[in-house]
């Protein structure tokens, strides 16, 4: 869905992207390169958890506010559903420069 969202938008997203930076280094459910946008859909099925630390985050999240990329970070504890996870990635999408 996530997916569905992002190439709807215009974005190129590849799979399993691995994300490097300062304090992070990270395998990414979806990321467009040419416009350094993504989503990381955390769940514990998955092992996100393990590799998204707090540390790591707050290091994705330092990154982010430098304007370095913009991700969409959204656990899975935080929507009750498909319709809600597709909301966040909506609005989210919405802030973007588009492609």
């Amino acid at each position: 869905m996530l997916e569905r969202c992002f190439s709807a938008a215009g974005f190129h997203i590849e799979h399993g992207f691995k994300l490097v930076g300062a304090g992070f280094e990270v395998v990414l459910d979806g990321y467009d390169p040419a416009h350094r946008v993504g989503y990381e859909y955390l769940t514990t099925e998955a092992g996100d958890r393990v590799e998204l630390t707090p540390a790591v985050i707050a290091a994705l999240e330092a990154a982010i506010e430098r304007g370095d990329f913009h991700l969409l970070l959204i656990d899975e504890l935080e929507v009750a559903d498909e319709a809600e996870l597709e909301l966040a990635a909506q609005r989210f999408i919405a802030r973007l420069p588009r492609p």
